[in-house]
C-alpha cells in the first residue's frame, strides 16, 4: 500500500464495536489514506503486518509486568501465518466479524473489555491525499469496576503513541 496521511481523532466506527460491548468508557479512532479498492480485510492484515518490532517487545514487557495480575498473555503470530478469519486470535485480538467493509476484533478479560474496528470507508473531503478512501482503527473500551479504569489510565500513553505509528505502518506493509 502506498504511504498515507495519518489523522488523528478521526470520527470513529462504532455501531458495531458500541453493540458487541453494550456501551463505552473510551474511544478513539485514527484514520490513514488507503488505495482504492482496499478492503477491511486488506487493511487489517496490513496492520498486523506492519506493527513495528519495538510494539511487539513492548507488548512482551506488558506481559510480564501483567502477570502476577492474572491477564491474558498476547500470543505473538508470525507473518506467515496471520489470517483474518473469525474466531481467530492475533496477538491481543480475537477476530470476531469480517466483512469487506469492516473488521471487527476484541477480547474480554477481567479488567477491562475492548473492541478495534479497521474499517475502511470513504474519505470525508479535504481530508487526505485525494484518493477517496480511508482506513479507519477504532479503539472502543468497556472498563470493569475502578481496576479497569486504573489500568487503562496507565496504558492510555501508550496507546495513543502505538496506535497511529501501527496504522501508518499498514502503509508500508502492503
Amino acid at each position: 500500500m502506498a504511504a498515507g496521511n495519518v489523522r488523528r481523532h478521526a470520527t470513529p466506527v462504532l455501531d458495531a464495536a458500541r453493540e458487541s460491548l453494550g456501551g463505552c468508557d473510551h474511544v478513539d479512532a485514527v484514520a490513514v489514506d488507503l488505495p482504492p479498492g482496499t478492503t477491511a480485510v486488506d487493511f487489517t492484515r496490513a496492520v498486523f503486518l506492519g506493527t513495528p518490532e519495538w510494539v511487539h517487545r513492548l507488548i512482551g514487557v506488558r506481559d510480564r509486568v501483567m502477570a502476577p495480575f492474572g491477564l491474558q498473555r498476547q500470543r505473538r503470530v508470525a507473518p506467515e501465518h496471520i489470517r483474518i478469519e473469525p474466531g481467530l486470535k492475533m496477538g491481543p485480538f480475537r477476530l470476531l466479524t469480517v466483512g469487506d467493509d469492516e473488521v471487527l476484533c476484541g477480547d474480554d478479560d477481567k479488567h477491562l473489555d475492548f473492541r478495534t474496528s479497521f474499517a475502511v470507508r470513504p474519505a470525508a473531503s479535504g481530508t487526505g491525499t485525494g484518493t477517496g478512501t480511508e482506513g479507519v482503527c477504532t479503539t472502543a473500551v468497556r472498563f470493569h469496576r475502578p481496576a479497569g479504569r486504573l489500568y487503562f489510565t496507565a496504558i492510555q500513553p501508550l496507546h495513543h503513541l502505538i496506535v497511529p505509528r501501527v496504522v501508518g505502518g499498514a502503509c508500508d506493509a502492503g
